[in-house]
């Protein structure tokens, strides 16, 4: 009996050893694995910090205050380090979606396309400068009869305009009566039809027709008056004299024009004159008569420029044939440009300009964006052409910009200023030979080292001397 019972108490404390032991091993086994997961995440988190470079130190109470090594602020905090961005890249910037939000940033996407060349401006309606008239005359003298009576008038080719009585011309035909008398007296060529020929000459520069000088030599009657004809259909738009009046040579007396055709005089801005070519399609349209338009052509393009306005004239021709238009009406003119071919377009705002350089934000996805340099070509209704530097389907910044364009120079500035390892290790060692040399400078190198004996003298005298001055 009492043999049984000390065999099962020694199973049972034989059990219990083993069942201890085993939660030990097994706990052990475990808390190793715990660790070596622990270490190997720490590790990789190390490797991490390592592989990300350090672009500078920055206070974490002060951001302007900035360092290139690790230490403590003027406040006496830790100093935080700022990473380079993960991409590597110079000049990337990070921005989380919450500062993207309040920064406005806007992305659009960059498309191909032809760039409108379409001008819209303002004209105003003038005669047509070729079929215009100023009548005046060679002669002096005074105004006889007025045939006509308003500016506005109608006439046709061949309508008298003025009666004028000339003491002049009255002398001139006496003349040339004169000089056909003497040929007939002297029977012979010679200089006789000289002074006939310098006679009709200048009935003829008086504007004297060959049919009238013919007239007065077969009637012999000396005319005191000359009629000024039209001499073409027009509109008097130009009465200068009334009857009874005195007039000299060259004096403008009535302007007539033709208005079947009319020229609309469009002031062009110099940036937008590239644009515009002889030949290129019109609509015209004006306020009087709303709901309709007129086309025409461009049919002259002024060769000097108006300082003050910085604008070229072109010239459109318009036919009037109904007389609805009006000369001095103003018109809007819609020109029709010449197409510039396919290129990325980006709106203006989305460019940022300083002197010689053009630059565009480009969104890399992720919260990172960079800037990117371009050349940039026409420009029309708020768009550039993109003639390098940039593709179609890109996705650039169109709000905000300044502000990630000032961050990436920020950035790319910084980084400039941070001095590389071996330029601190040769700093340090310089610093170290020096700080040596000057060490050195107080010793005497002649003197020999003394013996043991001496050096353990001197300390005991030391010793002694120390303890003598307490």
């Amino acid at each position: 009996m009492n043999k049984k019972i000390f065999i099962y108490t020694a199973l049972i404390v034989l059990g219990a050893a083993l069942g201890v032991g085993g939660y030990y091993f097994y706990a052990g086994e475990a808390s190793l694995q715990g660790t070596s997961s622990t270490k190997s995440e720490t590790n990789k988190k190390s490797e991490t910090a390592k592989k990300r470079k350090v672009l500078f130190w920055r206070a974490p109470m002060n951001p302007n205050e900035i360092h290139d090594a690790p230490g403590k602020s003027s406040m006496g905090m830790e100093l935080i380090p700022v990473y380079a961005s993960g991409s590597g890249a110079a000049g990337v910037v990070s921005v989380s979606p919450v500062m993207q939000q309040d920064m406005n940033v806007k992305i659009a996407t960059v498309k191909a396309g032809e760039l409108n060349a379409d001008v819209l401006t303002n004209g105003i309606l003038v005669p047509d400068e070729q079929n215009e008239y100023v009548a005046t005359t060679k002669i002096g003298g005074w105004i006889d009869k007025m045939y006509i009576n308003y500016t506005g008038q109608k006439v046709h080719k061949g309508d008298k305009l003025i009666k004028i009585y000339s003491p002049e011309l009255v002398a001139a035909q006496e003349e040339y009566l004169t000089a056909l008398a003497y040929d007939n007296a002297m029977k012979t060529s010679g200089a006789r039809s000289n002074l006939t020929k310098n006679a009709i000459r200048k009935l003829q520069l008086l504007d004297v027709t060959n049919a009238e000088i013919q007239h007065l030599k077969e009637t012999k009657q000396v005319r005191k008056y000359i009629i000024l004809t039209a001499p073409f259909d027009g509109t008097v738009l130009y009465k200068g004299v009334e009857e009874g009046a005195k007039i000299n040579r060259g004096t403008p007396l009535l302007k007539i024009a033709n208005l079947r055709n009319l020229w609309v005089l469009a002031d062009i801005y110099e940036y937008e004159l590239f644009k515009i070519g002889l030949g290129d399609p019109v609509r015209v349209s004006f306020d009087y008569l709303p709901g309709k338009s007129y086309t025409g052509k461009v049919s002259f393009i002024y060769p000097t420029l108006d300082t003050k306005t910085r604008t070229i004239k072109v010239r459109i021709d318009l036919p009037n044939l109904n007389g609805e238009l009006k000369p001095g009406m103003f018109a809007s003119v819609d020109i029709k440009g010449k197409s510039f071919g396919v290129y990325p377009l980006v709106p203006e705002q989305a460019i940022l300009r300083s002197g010689l350089v053009n630059t565009v934000i480009v969104a890399l996805g992720g919260g990172k964006f960079k800037p990117v340099q371009i050349e940039l070509g026409a420009y029309s209704k708020g768009y550039y052409q993109v003639l390098s530097g940039l593709k179609a389907g890109k996705r650039i910044v169109t709000s905000a910009q300044f502000l990630i364009d000032s961050e990436s120079n920020l950035n790319a500035a910084l980084s400039g200023f941070i001095p590389s390892k071996t330029n601190k290790n040769a700093k340090n060692k310089e610093a170290n030979a020096k700080k040596e040399k000057k060490d050195m400078k107080g010793m005497d190198m002649t003197k020999k080292p003394a013996d043991k004996k001496a050096g353990a003298n001197n300390s005991k005298k030391s010793e002694l001397i120390r303890k003598g001055s307490r």
